[in-house]
């Protein structure tokens, strides 16, 4: 009996330091998205009351993105040069910025939906009112966009 005591122990100490182990695994999981990063595809849609008002997908996004270590964020698009801060906690990346990208308020919270060497894609929904770029006419409702970059 005196035997089966620190066996049992002995396995309480190897299952907790197994499941521990395991639980700060998941912590660090998520991949940071420093880096330098060009747009390929952004797929946008508005909806209204959940009915979608206008969707819309550009492969000619072609914005570049630079996530810094610093926490500073750079954005390129059409020309125009814009700064920002970014955060990042676990799958989700907080932007501040001043900068739109189609219409698109720039600032927000993102999801990453995929982090490869090679491949970022962003998701965000939020509620806005956004410029209907055909009409002119302000829209407000919730936005979801996803935005897919390559590495450069």
């Amino acid at each position: 009996m005196k035997l089966k005591i620190p066996a049992y122990l002995l396995l309480c100490v190897v299952l907790l330091t197994a499941l521990t182990s395991c639980h700060d695994d998941d912590n660090k999981g998520a991949r940071t998205v420093e880096g330098k990063w060009q747009g390929t595809l952004l797929e946008a849609k508005i909806l209204v009351l959940s009915i979608p008002v206008q969707t819309r997908k550009d492969d000619t996004f072609n914005a570049i993105l630079e996530f810094q270590g610093s926490g500073n964020l750079t954005v390129q698009d059409d020309g125009t040069t814009a700064s920002g801060r970014w955060e990042q906690n676990g799958e989700t990346v907080t932007i501040t910025s001043d900068f739109t990208i189609e219409n698109i308020n720039f600032s927000g919270n993102y999801t990453v939906k995929e982090r490869t060497d090679t491949k970022l894609t962003l998701y965000v929904e939020k509620e806005e009112t956004y410029k209907d770029p055909d009409t002119g006419a302000q829209i407000t409702g919730t936005v979801q966009a996803t935005f897919y970059f390559v590495a450069i």
